[in-house]
């Protein structure tokens, strides 16, 4: 077996199929990265139903959920949604969350995030996995 170092050159991504071969629901973290006035307005069956969304750096048209819609169209623009408290995973989930799960380097997210690309890389470099983010196959 071949161990892999990550560098700040590394791509990351939201590895989905990380969560099912796990057995955890992404949508539960998801969900959580609403507001609480957000979570309110949905119900169980509005968190179900697919929407279009179009990427506007490609013009692919995708189904996506409102929850996701909501992330990317309302949350990107609030400065409370990736603050420096937030947990370096959480706030790169988050990032990846708006950007469309964009493979992004260390050095990519720490503009995004306000921390340091080495804080960055080794909370998401090392052998665990938080929230599903692992480096991209080459």
């Amino acid at each position: 077996m071949r161990l892999f170092r990550p560098t700040e050159n590394t791509k990351f991504h939201i590895d989905y199929a990380w969560f099912e071969k796990n057995g955890q629901d992404v949508k539960v973290l998801i969900f959580k990265c609403l507001t609480p006035e957000q979570q309110e307005r949905f119900t169980d069956s509005q968190t179900s139903e697919l929407y279009d969304y179009l990427d506007v750096m490609t013009a692919e048209v995708t189904q996506v959920d409102p929850v996701l819609h909501t992330i990317r169209t309302q949350n990107v623009n609030d400065p409370n949604f990736i603050t420096s408290r937030t947990p370096v995973a959480e706030a790169a989930f988050r990032v990846f969350l708006v950007n469309n799960n964009q493979p992004l380097t260390s050095l990519e997210m720490a503009a995004r995030m306000n921390r340091r690309p080495a804080e960055i890389l080794a909370q998401l470099g090392g052998r665990a996995v938080y929230n599903g983010i692992r480096p991209v196959a080459e």
